[in-house]
């Protein structure tokens, strides 16, 4: 019985030696060990090298993924998603205002304007135009790069600004070109007009 008991108990004391820890590296290479500390610069872990038990450490941003022992996992570092910074409301808006000026298209408002110039003889154009270019933009009409900075208010009042001045200006190069159009077919009926009392 004493015997039985020895066994036991060595084999109780033997069972931690069994259960390691695995660090999974960020390049695929797997070190089994005890990880004693995590920081944000290193891991500190216990070989589980043969013959070996000194104390090790690693550079946190070269571990992938820590596998305990007692089977939960805590991924440090996944180079398939890198940390991305995050802006400033500043930068937020500032971005915003570029993205504005790069994709945000207004085409409705400039031929809307165009055609009622044309149509209405100016005065048309005005009415469209000053309509058209007091609403502004609706959010689902933006292009954004990325779908997330939608949620993103900064972004967005620096996007709403800059759409709302590129389709203004839409609205006045509709009505520019409404009168461009009106003022040449004027001429083009003058000119048939004077050509025949010739």
């Amino acid at each position: 019985m004493r015997q039985l008991l020895l066994f036991f108990s060595l084999l109780l004391t033997a069972l931690p030696l069994f259960a390691q820890d695995v660090i999974l590296k960020s390049n695929g290479e797997e070190i089994p060990g005890k990880v004693i500390t995590i920081t944000p610069a290193q891991v500190t872990y216990i070989s589980a090298a043969e013959g070996r038990s000194d104390t090790l450490q690693l550079a946190s941003d070269t571990v992938f993924l820590i596998r305990y022992a007692n089977g939960t996992k805590e991924v440090l570092h996944n180079p398939a998603a890198p940390m991305e910074p995050v802006m400033s409301k500043e930068e937020a808006y500032t971005q915003g205002r570029l993205d504005a000026r790069k994709l945000y298209k207004a085409p409705g408002a400039f031929w809307g304007t165009y055609a009622s110039t044309i149509v209405g003889v100016s005065y048309g154009g005005v009415v469209t135009g000053v309509v058209v270019g007091a609403t502004k933009p609706k959010p689902q009409n933006f292009i954004v790069p990325e779908a997330k900075l939608l949620h993103n208010p900064d972004y967005m009042a620096g996007y709403q600004k800059q759409a709302h001045k590129k389709k203004i200006g839409s609205v006045v190069g509709g009505f520019g070109a409404g009168l461009g159009t009106v003022a040449i077919l004027e001429a083009i009926i003058i000119l048939a007009v004077f050509s025949n009392f010739t």
